[in-house]
């Protein structure tokens, strides 16, 4: 059970940072450059930081 409210608890924290990457990587995506100027994989990269921290 100590892991498991461990884990909640890194969720919890993180939730506001996952929040604001996937709206980053939705209003990225929208726009079809986003691939072929760095946008889009800077937004990836974000979110798999963020993923990261939330693990």
């Amino acid at each position: 059970p100590h892991a498991f409210n461990e884990a909640n608890a890194r969720l919890i924290a993180a939730a506001p940072e996952l929040l604001e990457t996937l709206e980053g990587i939705v209003l990225t995506a929208a726009d079809p450059l986003s691939a072929y100027d760095g946008r889009l994989e800077a937004a990836l990269d974000s979110a798999r930081a963020a993923i990261e921290k939330a693990q």
